[in-house]
């Protein structure tokens, strides 16, 4: 399979069928352990508290439960109140008086009908990526995006993507690249690590 496929095209539907064409017979599989994997890997990338409560407790998905999620992980859930340089290239940023809109916007756009058609893989990646590259608190922010953009994995029975220490360095160049437009490195790598974990629950 062609992993330089684009992200969207006017075939998206076939397109995504094809390439998480693999998971459909994986789906029934329980999931329970995997969560719990993922929660201490996720809790040890920024340091982020009670990852399963935080996870839990996201329903809505809403603007409301991000800031909600970041207070159980981080012990704030404020907006931050700095103007800060990109972490990444061509990150967002926006200054503290804009957060709070761009937050909106976000939300907003992500409750259109179209958002609908787009394969919970896909759209895990636009929320992560979107959540990153507006930077909405001081600190914890790719843990938070990380945990919402999962919680749209596990509406659709998926598992969650999570990321080991060792490859910390590597998944940040990925996410680089997700800012920069080229989403489709992180695609495959939430594909890859919900395939493998998977395959490791079925073959046990």
């Amino acid at each position: 399979m062609n992993e330089d496929l684009p992200i969207y095209s006017d075939t998206m539907g076939l397109r995504s069928g094809l390439q998480f064409g693999d998971l459909a017979r994986l789906k029934r599989i329980d999931t329970a352990p995997i969560w719990e994997k993922a929660d201490g890997f996720i809790a040890m990338m920024e340091g982020g508290a009670s990852v399963e409560k935080a996870r839990t407790a996201l329903t809505e998905l809403t603007k409301a439960e991000l800031l909600a999620a970041h207070e159980i992980l981080f012990g704030s859930g404020q907006l931050r109140t700095s103007a800060i340089a990109g972490r990444f290239r061509g990150q967002d940023c926006p200054e503290p008086e804009f957060i709070d809109r761009s937050l909106d916007n976000f939300f907003h756009w992500m409750s259109a009908e179209s958002m609908a058609e787009i394969h919970p893989i896909e759209k895990a990646v636009i929320v992560f990526t979107r959540i990153v590259d507006i930077w909405p608190f001081a600190t914890g922010n790719l843990t938070t995006a990380l945990v919402f953009a999962n919680a749209y994995l596990n509406r659709a029975g998926l598992p969650p993507f999570f990321v080991q220490p060792e490859h910390l360095p590597e998944f940040e160049k990925i996410v680089q690249q997700a800012i920069a437009i080229e989403t489709q490195p992180l695609v495959n790598a939430i594909h890859r690590t919900i395939k493998r974990e998977l395959e490791a629950i079925g073959n046990r």
